[in-house]
């Protein structure tokens, strides 16, 4: 594999457009400028948790990186933003992680594998709870005493028990 390979990443788009993500420095001034974001911040672990948590941050960074691309295909900020959805967010958030780790030399490369592991660690984890305390049966139980208690509530109240309007009260346009 060539050196300049190991730096680009790529990432395909909710609508087949295949996008290279490469990180250098004419890179990180591009973002800068065009984002407002310095991806250098990446190596104090802030920003990895900011792109997973914001699609739109992320997708603002993911336009400005591939902006010589997008201008060359013609792609507008728009039409990049509507590619970003479902498994591609997913897939364009990994290849810009492992691109900006590509980037900086040892042993901060190490150190941001690391921490973007711990990271990738961390929210599968926290995945997982969310998705063990949806399956549990004390969780439908409350939705079930909840939708009941509301239920009960408007009947005693009389708003979801009034008989349907007749047709005289309905007005004509």
């Amino acid at each position: 594999m060539f050196y300049k390979d190991w730096l680009m990443q790529k990432f395909v788009d909710a609508t087949g457009r295949v996008w290279v993500v490469e990180v250098n420095v004419a890179t990180i001034k591009r973002v800068r400028t065009l984002a407002g974001v310095n991806l250098l911040e990446v190596v104090e672990g802030e920003l990895i948790e900011r792109l997973s948590s914001d699609p739109i941050l992320l997708c603002d960074i993911l336009y400005a990186v591939c902006q010589p691309q997008a201008a060359k295909d013609g792609v507008s900020d728009e039409a990049f933003g509507e590619g970003l959805a479902g498994d591609a967010i997913t897939e364009a958030t990994t290849a810009l992680i492992e691109a900006l780790v590509a980037f900086f030399p040892e042993p901060r490369r190490r150190l941001l594998t690391k921490a973007a592991a711990k990271y990738q660690s961390v929210q599968n984890k926290a995945l997982a709870m969310v998705e063990a305390k949806l399956d549990s049966p004390q969780m439908e139980s409350r939705i079930l005493d909840q939708l009941a208690s509301e239920l009960t509530r408007q009947d005693l109240s009389g708003s979801s028990t009034a008989s349907p309007a007749s047709p005289e009260s309905i007005p004509v346009h």
